[in-house]
């Protein structure tokens, strides 16, 4: 039987088109306001990203942040496991205009994990907070990140 896992995926770069989607959940789930100087300011760094998967690989949540450097991508998945417990805070959010159910956890008065998507119902909401928080003390954090490329007609991902 498998055990949750944290995955990390690289992007080329920090202008990567794949990454805007990602910023923009988090910006609508944390609020415009609560950037961290812990995102990637430079686009000609790379950039990480990690996310939280069950065992079945269906995506729990990610990083509330893109690192411009995978040691510290791993630096933030090691906070999220070893103080999600101790130190960790969960933020309901919603979006009335949606009529969406978001969350994110807080720790050490930060963002650092946030939803995977948004969820229509309040149980629903409830159910993937307390799978993210059972999970995240159990997962494996992997020790290399997915290449992510981008290319005119296809998108592949491989190992690195």
């Amino acid at each position: 039987m498998g055990v949750p896992r944290i995955i990390f995926t690289r992007f080329a770069n920090a202008d990567s088109p794949k990454l805007a989607p990602w910023r923009a959940h988090r910006r609508r789930v944390v609020g415009a306001t609560a950037e961290t100087g812990r995102t990637t300011p430079n686009p000609e760094r790379l950039a990480v990203v990690w996310q939280l998967v069950s065992a079945n690989n269906r995506e729990l949540a990610r990083s509330a942040d893109v690192f411009d450097d995978f040691q510290d991508a791993v630096i933030s998945a090691t906070e999220a496991v070893d103080f999600v417990a101790s130190d960790g805070a969960v933020i309901l959010t919603s979006d009335e205009r949606q009529g969406s159910y978001g969350w994110y956890l807080s720790i050490f008065g930060h963002p650092a994990v946030v939803c995977a998507r948004w969820y229509v119902a309040e149980r629903e909401r409830r159910h993937a907070v307390a799978l993210t928080l059972k999970s995240l003390p159990l997962a494996e954090i992997a020790r290399g990140a997915r290449q992510y490329v981008d290319s005119q007609s296809v998108s592949q991902r491989s190992l690195v």
